[in-house]
């Protein structure tokens, strides 16, 4: 496969790493058109330790965007596509149909931080923490109207190190990784080279549908020790983190680790603040304890100071099963319920 001479690029979606390559490329005199949907556009990103939204950050950098509720009949979009333009998609929140996919002529990608097909669909890093994953992709494939099914033209494999515990950590992390592997891309695609498809095993596939923070992320204490710890630190930062309740009063907890230095607990203490100590909580499991070192209000407040010895974090299991019976199905506008 050769893209032929490239002079614009179209990115789908939204995120950080979207507003870093767009910036990167008009940089180095592509024209540059960021189609996004409204919900992408009004999410923040980090820009020198600031945090503004993908659309005030494109008008502060002269970007030209569009807003768009469905690319695939968006004349504003179509209209642009030429046969020197290369689209990527970056968790776009549509479904690219054929007929805009043919607009493209082979020249439209996505960008998947996954392995493929093992792990097709979203939620990618949360999946990936409580699976206890450390072998890292980053991946170019050829965008067909299936979901992640496209041949891959370009991959990079890595490791993450120990310090990623979190989704922020694994973002940033795969960030660095796609700007080595977009460097090489383009360069590749600028020297005219051919680039060799790989297409997708079918009998390895594997599909993990997306999740939602606030009703997937509710902690099920009966599990042991080290799933709980998985699984509060994959709806972490950047996420608002997983949810339970503390004296009838709904909590989110954040940043926490185990220990054995106390032993194990029977099954009935489980989810028991049995000691506060370095404005931490340490919470009773049945093969150790949990500390905890962030426990919010909904609305943000830190509550850590009204919890006392003896209490005791617990979710009803009507919240579980829900979670377990919600299917997270995102639109460009947000979350359908």
């Amino acid at each position: 496969m050769n893209f032929g001479k490239v002079t614009q690029c179209m990115l789908f979606g939204g995120g950080q790493l979207l507003s870093e390559l767009a910036l990167k490329l008009v940089n180095e005199g592509f024209k540059v058109l960021v189609v996004t949907s409204e919900r992408h556009s009004e999410e923040l990103i980090c820009v020198d330790e600031t945090h503004l939204s993908l659309k005030n950050f494109l008008i502060e950098k002269g970007i030209n965007y569009v807003v768009s509720s469905n690319v695939n009949n968006d004349n504003a979009v179509i209209s642009r596509i030429t046969d020197s333009t290369i689209g990527i998609s970056m968790g776009a929140a549509w479904i690219f149909r054929t007929e805009f996919i043919n607009h493209f002529g082979g020249r439209l990608v996505n960008l998947h931080g996954t392995r493929l097909p093992q792990d097709r669909g979203g939620g990618g890093f949360s999946w990936r923490i409580l699976r206890s994953e450390r072998l890292g992709y980053s991946i170019i494939h050829q965008i067909d109207p299936g979901v992640d099914t496209g041949d891959i033209i370009k991959y990079k494999e890595y490791f993450y190190p120990p310090s990623c515990r979190l989704p922020v950590d694994y973002q940033n992390y795969t960030i660095k990784q796609y700007h080595i592997l977009l460097e090489e891309f383009f360069n590749e695609i600028i020297s005219g080279m051919d680039f060799h498809k790989l297409s997708q095993q079918e009998y390895l596939s594997e599909y993990w549908p997306r999740l939602s923070t606030d009703l997937h992320g509710y902690i099920d204490w009966s599990w042991r020790l080290r799933d709980i710890e998985q699984f509060i630190c994959a709806f972490d930062d950047p996420y608002r983190g997983a949810s339970t309740f503390i004296n009838g009063i709904k909590v989110r907890v954040k940043s926490c680790f185990s220990s054995t230095n106390d032993g194990v607990f029977h099954p009935f203490q489980k989810g028991i603040v049995y000691r506060i100590s370095a404005g931490a909580l340490f919470v009773a499991t049945e093969d150790g304890t949990l500390i905890i070192k962030s426990v919010s209000t909904e609305s943000g407040e830190d509550f850590i100071k009204q919890i006392s010895v003896g209490d005791r974090l617990y979710t009803p299991l009507k919240y579980i099963e829900d979670a377990k019976l919600f299917r997270a199905i995102y639109t460009p506008t947000g979350l359908k319920k």
